[in-house]
């Protein structure tokens, strides 16, 4: 099985190494969301279907004919409350006709060009690290909801010849900056296979944001709180890149630091000065 490292904006490319003013979430906070990440993982790796869509014959019509990606909630309605913050979890899927899988790969991991790609998001992104084909890091600035910096720690995966998948966690969040507190994590999930003349992606994105009330939510992309908006924007890109005519994507260079040991979330661990249950 031949594993390499990625990375999507959501989700999700960086611009700057990692300043040492993350966010930090207080530890209920954090215990929450990596309870509800581990949860995600768990139920991605029973589901019986690699696509959403190889499941569901009336979403993948819609795909299929769609020019742009579909979305759905991906467990009930968001967001879900966190203690000290919210949590947003969307499922989206693309198909790109005409498109191959190598292509595909390629272009998503050109990291140092992701502005090129995902313009509407990210103004710039640099891969830091790379250890072999397996171990990467990279980091993004993304210019909206505001301007913060990503870095991300991302695993790809070669299921068989047609499929690929992959995993991205950010490892430091930090809004240049007012901090609003409307990115403090971001975990993503997708999968990429070649079916008849085209490519599938899916994306699956976990997002942590402060406490916001309903009427704030209700304005979603005015004052920043869309995730929902940021994974179409993804999606819609990847569609819209793969289809341009002449361009070439390069391949991971050479030359850059290792990266060490790879991130892996904490799980599902007691909160420290909580009781146990």
């Amino acid at each position: 099985m031949k594993i390499r490292m990625c990375g999507l904006l959501v989700v999700l490319g960086p611009c700057l190494s990692a300043p040492a003013n993350s966010q930090q979430l207080k530890p209920e906070t954090a215990r929450d969301f990596e309870c509800y990440a581990q949860s995600v993982e768990a139920r991605l790796d029973a589901r019986k279907v690699f696509l959403l869509a190889d499941g569901d014959a009336a979403l993948n019509g819609q795909v299929v004919r769609g020019q742009h990606g579909e979305l759905v909630a991906a467990n009930g309605p968001n967001p879900h409350k966190v203690a000290g913050g919210q949590l947003y979890d969307f499922i989206g899927t693309v198909f790109i006709p005409g498109a191959t899988l190598e292509r595909t790969i390629r272009m998503l991991q050109d990291y140092d060009h992701r502005s090129r790609y995902f313009g509407e998001t990210i103004s710039a992104s640099k891969l830091l690290c790379r250890t072999g084909d397996n171990r990467l890091r990279y980091t993004m600035r993304l210019k909206e909801p505001a301007v913060i910096d990503v870095e991300s720690d991302v695993t790809w995966e070669r299921v068989d010849a047609n499929r690929w998948r992959c995993r991205s966690y950010s490892t430091s969040v930090h809004e240049v900056g007012k901090d609003h507190r409307y990115l403090l994590r971001l975990y993503s999930y997708w999968r990429f296979a070649q079916a008849g003349k085209g490519v599938y992606a899916e994306g699956e994105t976990v997002t942590l944001s402060g406490e916001f009330g309903s009427l704030t939510r209700a304005l979603g992309s005015m004052v920043g709180i869309s995730p929902e908006k940021s994974l179409r924007h993804s999606l819609d890109s990847i569609r819209e890149t793969l289809l341009k005519p002449g361009l070439d994507f390069s391949g991971l260079p050479t030359g850059l630091p290792e990266c060490g040991e790879a991130f892996r979330p904490s799980g599902c661990a007691k909160a420290p000065g909580t009781a146990a249950p």
